[in-house]
């Protein structure tokens, strides 16, 4: 059984032509949706042994919020090719990972996360059956466990929504 939680980065500041998308960086809003994530993570039986970030601003400043302070370390990986990454660039990118590794975190941008929860979920824990119908919004976060040994077993369907985090309910 292998862990895979999908993250989509905190609020960060809105698009404007003064700013780069890649360059956008948190607001105080995300920081405090950010942080409360984090403590959701803490709460977790699993560990999480490594989380893949993309190399966004808004992306990396959610890693460290998220990772800060936890019972034990996470090795953290930022890889440019996360950036905008669609469901199957994801799924392909997840194919690749150390087997040694069953519990991850992938911390990233719509509409690709969502998609790839689409691809992967086959059924739901009690209670988490409407989740990807609705706006996974920012600093949410979805974990799946994915019925495989190896992570080049990774497919369609293969996946139970066993929880989710909604920054705005917490």
């Amino acid at each position: 059984m292998k862990y895979l939680y999908i993250i989509r980065h905190a609020k960060a500041e809105s698009s404007s032509h003064e700013v780069e998308d890649h360059d956008r960086k948190l607001i105080n809003k995300g920081i405090k949706r950010a942080n409360n994530l984090n403590k959701w993570l803490k709460s977790k039986n699993q560990n999480l042994e490594a989380l893949f970030c993309s190399s966004s601003l808004r992306t990396l400043q959610t890693m460290d919020i998220i990772s800060h302070d936890l019972n034990y370390s996470v090795n953290k990986i930022v890889d440019k090719k996360l950036y905008g990454a669609s469901d199957e660039m994801l799924l392909n990118y997840i194919s690749f990972l150390d087997d040694k590794l069953n519990n991850v975190g992938i911390i990233g941008h719509q509409p690709g996360l969502q998609e790839l929860a689409f691809t992967l979920v086959s059924s739901y824990a009690e209670g988490y059956d409407k989740v990807l119908n609705g706006n996974f919004s920012t600093s949410n976060a979805i974990l799946i466990l994915l019925n495989i040994k190896r992570w080049d077993q990774i497919s369609s369907r293969v996946g139970i929504l066993a929880d989710y985090f909604d920054s705005k309910n917490y």
